[in-house]
């Protein structure tokens, strides 16, 4: 079952357990105050008594309704990050594909995603994410010939976390500077696409161990970097 599936279905849970019987209840009391209003009963403090409860019960639905709304929402915007995440692993898969090096046996690798809370992000937050996301896979496949990578994202109190691991063939991080002179300018480029944004880029490998890149953004109002 998918993390939507799985939201879906208590928020279904919710509408049965915690909405649907307070508007039962005030349906209850509106057949009363009609009946009482059809038998000519209009002018005792009972019908007004009644009237009030049945406004406090539907303010409380309403409420209860508000706050699932509000769920309904959250449960969109994280499919719709989780789309483009995918939708940025799958273009990195793509730039690699007919390159050597761009399948390992034949076969593409195996990418999860791992979202945690971090379903509503702002525009050029989420545009870095993906692009570090389809750099990272690019070069996992291209380079790392890796057969499993993850994605997790992670909500930090004032900042994002993105992580991009595999389990490729890694390399020395020590020649980092060298693969930059020869013109492989990825990890460059994405170093100062996460600067621009007030935020860091670690690169974590070693020969025969993978890698992982970690990227931490601030979240609010932050000063563009040049």
């Amino acid at each position: 079952m998918t993390e939507v599936e799985l939201v879906a279905n208590r928020l279904a849970s919710h509408l049965h357990d915690q909405v649907m019987p307070w508007l039962a209840i005030s349906l209850f009391r509106a057949d009363r105050v009609a009946a009482r209003w059809a038998a000519g009963q209009t002018g005792d403090g009972a019908m007004l008594a009644e009237l009030e409860a049945l406004r406090t019960e539907l303010a409380e639905s309403l409420e209860r309704l508000r706050h699932l709304a509000a769920s309904l929402k959250r449960v969109q915007r994280a499919a719709q990050l989780r789309a483009a995440l995918e939708a940025s692993a799958a273009a990195g898969l793509a730039a690699r594909r007919g390159q050597p090096g761009g399948e390992v046996d034949g076969a593409a690798p195996q990418i999860s995603f791992e979202l945690g809370q971090a379903a509503a992000l702002p525009p050029d937050i989420t545009e870095v994410i993906c692009q570090v996301v389809r750099e990272g896979v690019a070069n996992a496949v291209r380079h790392g010939r890796a057969r499993q990578i993850r994605v997790e994202l992670r909500r930090e109190p004032g900042r994002i976390r993105l992580e991009v691991a595999d389990d490729g063939t890694g390399f020395d991080r020590s020649k980092l500077a060298e693969l930059g002179r020869r013109g492989h300018l990825g990890l460059a480029l994405l170093r100062q696409a996460v600067r621009a944004r007030g935020g860091r880029l670690r690169v974590s490998s070693r020969p025969g161990a993978g890698t992982r890149l970690l990227v931490a953004l601030p979240l609010g109002r932050t000063q563009h970097r040049s």
